[in-house]
């Protein structure tokens, strides 16, 4: 009897060690899993934050881009404008001209830009329309 009151109390005593075991073992996974919870809100929120860095500077380079070929467009222009006096100089007079004009007629405004002037355009819309739909 002594024996079964041993082994009673053994029994007990290991039951006991395997409850504080497990209820070990469940504290550190739940430790463990708020450890990864709070790693994954950090990376979560980093990410964020490199995206909104991404699209400033990619709003930047279209900015710079813009004035690039602004500046492009004006430099052309002033080429253009200064190609025109030279040739202004060759012509005779004003009559000459305006007899020209009449002569022709009213020619399309596409006609007077350069190829490479209508791609500095195009480029000048195509910014505008992503600026637009990065500001939605």
């Amino acid at each position: 009897m002594l024996e079964n009151t041993v082994a009673a109390e053994n029994s007990v005593l290991i039951h006991a060690q395997e409850q504080a075991a497990k209820i070990r073992m469940e504290e550190e996974r739940q430790k463990w899993n708020e450890q990864i919870e709070q790693q994954k809100q950090e990376q979560l929120a980093l990410l964020k934050q490199i995206e909104e860095e991404r699209a400033h500077l990619e709003a930047d380079f279209l900015k710079i881009q813009m004035q690039t070929c602004l500046e492009e467009a004006k430099k052309k222009k002033k080429e253009e404008e200064q190609g025109q006096l030279v040739q202004s100089q060759n012509v005779p007079s004003t009559d000459q001209q305006n007899k020209v004009k009449h002569e022709t007629g009213n020619t399309a405004v596409s006609e007077t830009r350069s190829p490479r002037e209508d791609s500095h355009l195009q480029m000048i819309r195509n910014y505008q329309q992503r600026l637009l739909q990065q500001n939605r």
